[in-house]
């Protein structure tokens, strides 16, 4: 039998987690737009507390209405955006 070998994979490694960060922003668009975002009340003393009502999420990094949803963006850039930005930087300069 003849076995023929699969042409290789043309995604790059950054190309995943970029396509992730921008699937969770669409979808935070749509729940920011459409209110379906669920509501959860975090108590004021506790570690998410403190994050989410910090200044940081409340006044300076607002990019939806919620704090939660400015939290778990601003961890998705850290997590999958700047990595990804990084592999696209090293992709282009790279000498092959």
């Amino acid at each position: 039998m003849h076995t023929q070998k699969g042409r290789p994979s043309r995604i790059k490694g950054w190309v995943m987690p970029l396509v992730g960060f921008l699937v969770a922003q669409l979808y935070f668009i749509a729940c920011d737009r459409f209110s379906w975002n669920l509501y959860r009340e975090f108590k004021p003393g506790t570690i998410m507390g403190r994050i989410l009502n910090s200044e940081l999420f409340t006044e300076w990094f607002t990019p939806y209405d919620l704090p939660i949803s400015n939290v778990i963006t601003a961890f998705l850039i850290v997590t999958l955006l700047l990595p990804s930005l990084i592999g696209v930087i090293m992709n282009i300069f790279s000498r092959k």
